[in-house]
């Protein structure tokens, strides 16, 4: 009852804003192409090479590249270049433990918080999960988890969650692309996360928060598969 209390907080007054800047830009369109594994785990690159591969100058890159050492997903090595982080199946369990807290609260302050533009564009994305699962697209699966999670960000308006999430959720991402094709039914997840989607659009904060835990246990359990294969 605490938490729902709290969420109930009037925060028009202190309003969250969305960063948007050439380096959130180029962060996250890095960060999307060492999820889909462009550059692979163990590779060693330089700034240039992030740089040309974007488009953007050194920085906006160089800052983006210190965010993404922060999520654990690159390893700057003084004078030897930046390492891409290999997959850890252990970290990533030991990471859900801490997302299974933070997802109930995302779950519940985006239902709770989330504008009506912001609900009808939920929903839109619960029909493209919908899509996607027939398709069974992992690489649109992806994306669009990314899109939903920044979505999830801007709804609940709270920058210290986002930092935290940021800090989490690409790592799930990363190990699930390099995974997913070789365990697991990708089209079930694309489902679940439409389920709740739908459900922060409709404002049912407890029923979204139980589809949410849904999504951290189904990731462990597809994690442990990969490590118990």
């Amino acid at each position: 009852m605490e938490l729902r209390h709290s969420l109930a907080i009037d925060l028009t007054k202190c309003e969250y804003q969305a960063p948007d800047s050439q380096t959130e830009i180029a962060y996250h369109q890095l960060e999307e192409k060492i999820v889909l594994l462009e550059f692979s785990p163990g590779l060693i690159v330089t700034e240039k090479d992030f740089s040309e591969s974007i488009g953007f100058g050194r920085t906006p890159v160089r800052e983006a590249i210190q965010r993404l050492a922060m999520a654990g997903l690159l390893n700057v090595l003084p004078r030897r270049g930046i390492k891409v982080l290999d997959l850890d199946a252990c970290s990533v369990l030991r990471l859900l433990e801490v997302n299974r807290g933070l997802d109930d609260l995302v779950a519940r302050s985006s239902a709770v918080r989330a504008t009506d533009e912001q609900r009808l564009e939920f929903s839109r994305l619960a029909e493209e999960f919908d899509d996607i699962a027939e398709r069974n697209d992992v690489v649109a699966q992806v994306r669009l988890d990314s899109d939903f999670n920044n979505l999830c960000m801007l709804a609940m308006g709270n920058e210290h969650a986002n930092k935290m999430c940021r800090l989490l959720q690409p790592i799930m991402r990363r190990f699930w692309f390099a995974h997913t094709r070789m365990v697991g039914d990708t089209r079930l997840i694309s489902r679940m996360h439409g389920q709740a989607a739908r459900l922060v659009a409709e404002g049912d904060e407890d029923k979204a928060a139980k589809a949410f835990t849904r999504i951290v246990d189904s990731n462990r359990s597809f994690v442990q598969s990969v490590i118990y294969k």
